[in-house]
This record gives structure tokens, C-alpha cells and sequence, in this order.
């Protein structure tokens, strides 16, 4: 039976997420790992043991993961060189990312177990499990709690304040509440339990509300998004300049098309230009004269390298900006790559061909100015991290450009759950997004988290959307993640009394 609710657990979680997208389930979903831990009403001495609890939790955990990674396997043949192994790959992924939510059900059963309500010591752990499995090299927030609300922006606006960590830790709370509720025996207990879950409940809803009451257009900047919808193929020297001759004359039609009124900025996805575009003498004559001829600068996702001395090279995954007469001026190179896409963190691997990159992290920030307005640069799923986008803004950037390459992906719930982060990075910032991604979603959305445009995928277009700028930093933008600290000085609060109390048999 315990084995089964962990398992329902898993299931309401993967739900919560694209292509289901059954968001509001996320409120209950973690409701049945809870009962498996505890049965309420139960002295809470005889909850089950640390061990039972981590094995729960892994259930849980494994469940979920291979519902929301389900696409792993599914990736279009031409990306991936040894496809059979994209199956263990998923299982291996699946079970290292279960032992975050193992470790939150068998840290909150040992306070359990010594007098702290579970609903009480289960949620701060839940999302401080989940701030470190999205940290370090290995960094996976994919999945994280909070995103599952991303659909519904209007009641996540307090982000602006918290970041997405507020946010796990809201929809968290609520199911540790009802968990308490239910294990609270006397009336007057449970009352003032189920008007605090009420409280907790309707806050975002009513704050929300009246951020959005209290919007004002803001003033913005006129982007061009260009989707050319190409295969990987664009890694062969045959296909190499019939693409950059095919972004180039969208980019020109664009202009064009715009004429009237043109954009201040035109974007371009990650690596649109496969080629050394800032040692590629003739691809950067061509990419210049274009920006020449329309006057108007444009971003350019491309894949740099250097030489090095012994022969070897240092390669990486840049975006530069082109401005008219003057060239390439700015360059930005990503920062956080993608471990065993971009890089492989075990050196003894290497020499397995699995199609990654050897990408060197950039050092310098993605800030470009001169289009308008200062904005930051987001290569791929940097955009996925709360810090880098915070980083960027409290810099000076007044817009994010988000510039990716989602078509590894295919036709799954990745490019949805990928994009949909993106609207959480906007809430935290107050800023406005425009993304722009090879095969889509292409979109911008707005400082409150609205998309106010949004492409279908593997559709070949270009388009024009008005990104609204930041105005002042949030309070998130200024002080960061300190809810990550506050819940930290809470589980100390929490581990003192366990220890003061003792094991309850």
C-alpha cells in the first residue's frame, strides 16, 4: 500500500508538467508520499523508519522523472549517435535525480520521528533538496516544483519577491498543510490549522490580482524573431552555406516586410551560423553586409574556436551582436553548458563518441548594449537557472534574449517544459523575454510573465515582437535567494527540537 501511494505521488507529479499539464494537481500531488510516510492521527514516533522513508521518497522520485523525462529516448535518431543507449541513460538520470526526493522523505520522517509535524518538516526540505539538485556542475532544476505553475502566471506574482523557489515551497506547504490538517486530532487545533492552509492558499491568488490590477504598459523594444527550422544537418560542410544563405534571406525578407517600421534588434538562434563566425572570414563578410544593407543589428548564435598552442583548440558557444558599418563588436560565450551535451564531466568518457560538443565555459557577462537598450544574452537552458538571469538584470540588462536550439528535442513535452521556465525568469526580474529557438517555441513574454506571443514548433518563419523593459529591480533582483537561507535557519530551528525531544517510540 505505501509502495502504491508512492508511486500515485510520482504519477501526480509528472501531471503537473507538459504535455499533461495538469497543473493545479501539483497542490495535492505530494499528499501521498506524505501519507505513506505517516498515516495521521498515528503518534508520530511510529512514522516510518529513515530508511522506509528514503526508499518511499526514491519511488516517488524515480516515478516522476521517467514521466517527465519520457522524451530522453525519443530523440530524433539523426542527434543521437549510439540511440539504444538513450534508454539506460534515462534510468540512470532518473534514479540520481530520485535521491533528492529520497532525501527529503527521509530527513523530514527523522524529525517525524522525534516530535516535528511532518507537514511542517517536509516542505523546507522538499525545496532545499530541489535548490541543490538545480546547483553546481551538475545542476538539473528541470522539473522543480514552482514551474509546474507556470501556465498560471497570475497566481505565481509573487515571485517577484521569492523566485522559483518561493514558489516549490508554496505549492510544497500546501501539501504538507493538508497533511497536517489531517493529523491534527483536537478541534481547536485543526481549525487554526485549516485557516492557516486557507491563508497560505489565497494570498498568491489575491496578490496576484492585484499586481496584474496595478499593470501599466511599459515602454519597449521592437525585436526580430527569425525560426528558419533547420535539421542537424546543418553540421555537414554540404549543407553549411544553402542554411546560412537561407537565414540570411530570411533575415532579409524581414527587413523588408518591416520596412515601414523597423525592429530595433533582430535575433537569430544559438549556433544559426554553424561556423567560426568571428574567424570565418567569408561567413562574417557575408553576415556583416547583410547587417549593412538593412541597418538594423542583429544577435548571431554561433559556435566559436580558438587555437591554442600544441595544436589543440578552445571552442565555445557564442552569440555576438553585429551592428551596421561597425561589425561584429560584442561577443558573448555561454557560460553554463550542458553536462555530457556540450562537455563531458568525466574526462574517461571522452573517448566514446555519444555527439557531445567540448565546449569551454565563457567567463565574461552576456550584457550588450547599443540596441536600443542594454539586454542579457541566455544561450540554451541557461535560461533555466534563476541566478544567471538575476545576474544579468541586476547588471543592468532592461530586456533577456533567450537564444536556443530545441530541435534535438523532436516533436515532445521538452520544448514546452523548456520554455515555460522562461516565464518564471520574467516574474522574478520584472523584465520582458524574447526567444528566440531554431525549429520554436519562439515568443516573447512579458515582466509579469504573460506570453504575449508564442510560435508553433518546426515551423520555418520570422516575426516581430515589441519586448516591454524592466523599469526597477525586484526584490529578488536585489537580495536574491535569501528564502534559501530563511529555510535554512528553519531546519536548524526544526533539527534543535528533534534533538532537545528525542526519538518518540
Amino acid at each position: 500500500m505505501k509502495t502504491a501511494l508512492a508511486v500515485l505521488s510520482g504519477i501526480l507529479l509528472g501531471l503537473a508538467f507538459p504535455k499533461f499539464g495538469v497543473s493545479l494537481v501539483a497542490f495535492v500531488a505530494l499528499l501521498p508520499l506524505l501519507l505513506a510516510l505517516h498515516v495521521p492521527g498515528h503518534p508520530r514516533g511510529e512514522a516510518v523508519s529513515p530508511r522506509a522513508a528514503f526508499r518511499l521518497g526514491f519511488i516517488t522520485g524515480a516515478s516522476f522523472f521517467l514521466i517527465l523525462l519520457y522524451w530522453i529516448p525519443l530523440l530524433p535518431r539523426e542527434n543521437v549517435t549510439i540511440p539504444y543507449v538513450m534508454y539506460p541513460v534515462l534510468l540512470v538520470m532518473a534514479a540520481y535525480l530520485a535521491l533528492f526526493p529520497a532525501l527529503a522523505a527521509a530527513g523530514s520522517v527523522w524529525l517525524a520521528r522525534r516530535g516535528v509535524p511532518l507537514g511542517l518538516a517536509f516542505p523546507p526540505l522538499w525545496t532545499l533538496l530541489e535548490v541543490l539538485r538545480g546547483s553546481g556542475t551538475f545542476g538539473f532544476p528541470w522539473g522543480s516544483l514552482g514551474y509546474s505553475l507556470a501556465a498560471y502566471p497570475h497566481i505565481i506574482q509573487f515571485a517577484e519577491y521569492t523566485g522559483v523557489w518561493g514558489v516549490t515551497l508554496w505549492v510544497a506547504g500546501v501539501n504538507g498543510l493538508v497533511h497536517l490538517y489531517l493529523d491534527t486530532p483536537w478541534v481547536k487545533p485543526k481549525t487554526a490549522v485549516l485557516a492557516v492552509l486557507l491563508v497560505v492558499v489565497l494570498s498568491p491568488f489575491l496578490h496576484g490580482r492585484a499586481a496584474l490590477s496595478h499593470r501599466q504598459p511599459r515602454p519597449g523594444v521592437r525585436v526580430g524573431i527569425i525560426q528558419p527550422n533547420v535539421g542537424n544537418d546543418k553540421w555537414t560542410i554540404a549543407a553549411r552555406d544553402s542554411l546560412v544563405d537561407a537565414v540570411l534571406e530570411q533575415t532579409a525578407e524581414l527587413a523588408g516586410e518591416t520596412a515601414a517600421r523597423p525592429p530595433d534588434l533582430i535575433a537569430w538562434p544559438e549556433t544559426a551560423v554553424p561556423a567560426r563566425l568571428s574567424r570565418d572570414a567569408l561567413y562574417r563578410h557575408r553576415v556583416e553586409a547583410l547587417v549593412d544593407s538593412i541597418g538594423i543589428p542583429v544577435l548571431v548564435g554561433y559556435p566559436d574556436g580558438i587555437a591554442l598552442p600544441g595544436g589543440k583548440f578552445r571552442f565555445a558557444n557564442s552569440a555576438a551582436l553585429v551592428f551596421p558599418r561597425e561589425g561584429l563588436t560584442q561577443q558573448y560565450d555561454k557560460r553554463h553548458l550542458v553536462p555530457f551535451s556540450e562537455y563531458f564531466p568525466l574526462p574517461f568518457l571522452n573517448r566514446f563518441d555519444f555527439g557531445q560538443s567540448d565546449f569551454t565555459p565563457g567567463k565574461q557577462s552576456g550584457i550588450m548594449s547599443g540596441a536600443e537598450a542594454p539586454f542579457g544574452v541566455l544561450i540554451c537552458f541557461e535560461s533555466i537557472f534563476p541566478g544567471l538571469a538575476r545576474g544579468l538584470c541586476a547588471e543592468g540588462a532592461r530586456f533577456l534574449v533567450n537564444i536556443t536550439n530545441d530541435q534535438w528535442f523532436g516533436n515532445s513535452a521538452a520544448p514546452i517544459q523548456h520554455f515555460d521556465m522562461n516565464i518564471l525568469r520574467c516574474i522574478e526580474n520584472r523584465t520582458g523575454m524574447v526567444r528566440v529557438a531554431n525549429t520554436g517555441i519562439s515568443g516573447v513574454i512579458d515582466p509579469y510573465g504573460v506570453v504575449t506571443m508564442r510560435t508553433p514548433t518546426f515551423v520555418k518563419l520570422q516575426t516581430v515582437g515589441t519586448v516591454e523593459l524592466s523599469e526597477s529591480p525586484t526584490f529578488y533582483t536585489r537580495y536574491g535567494d535569501w528564502i534559501v537561507v530563511a529555510l535554512l535557519g528553519w531546519m536548524l530551528v526544526l533539527g534543535a527540537w528533534a534533538l532537545l525531544h528525542g526519538e518518540r517510540r
